[in-house]
């Protein structure tokens, strides 16, 4: 089960009376709530830890999909320029085929396949892609404004 807790610092009297910083995780959703409810006291749970991407970065590349999307006319669906972009801004596999062909398939950008400072990248490259492939001598201050992330 994929959980998500958010770190917390409370203070907390130690057994000599003395006032410490206790770190503690807390679960931040219902269903990891309803989960962690069930368990017992000391229960030890086993886990992979990594840091969540931001959800409003996330939702910002996804507008910015849309809107670079209607600003080329190249691509006729938005999941191919997805695709498109994806590749561009060099996050993608190679598959190499017995006859020595090679085709460039993109990875995956679902939110828990990445962490957030790989997600800036690809971010930031695919700015960069849209620029070199229509951005006609555009900046990315310029194209961050027409699209209204100034």
């Amino acid at each position: 089960m994929k959980v998500f807790l958010q770190k917390r610092t409370i203070k907390h009297l130690d057994c000599h009376g003395e006032l410490v910083d206790l770190v503690v995780m807390v679960p931040h959703d219902e269903a990891t709530i309803k989960y962690i409810s069930r368990r017992t006291d000391g229960q030890v749970l086993v886990t992979d830890l990594k840091q969540a991407r931001s959800y409003e970065n996330h939702k910002r590349f996804f507008d910015f999909l849309g809107a670079t999307f209607a600003m080329q006319e190249f691509y006729t669906e938005l999941e191919q320029y997805r695709r498109w972009i994806t590749v561009a801004a060099g996050w993608f596999d190679i598959m190499v085929y017995p006859d020595g062909a090679t085709q460039l398939n993109p990875k995956s950008i679902a939110f828990e396949n990445m962490e957030e400072d790989e997600f800036r990248k690809l971010f930031t490259a695919a700015i960069g892609a849209f620029i070199e492939a229509f951005g006609n001598g555009m900046t990315d201050s310029e194209l961050m404004r027409i699209i209204s992330y100034d």
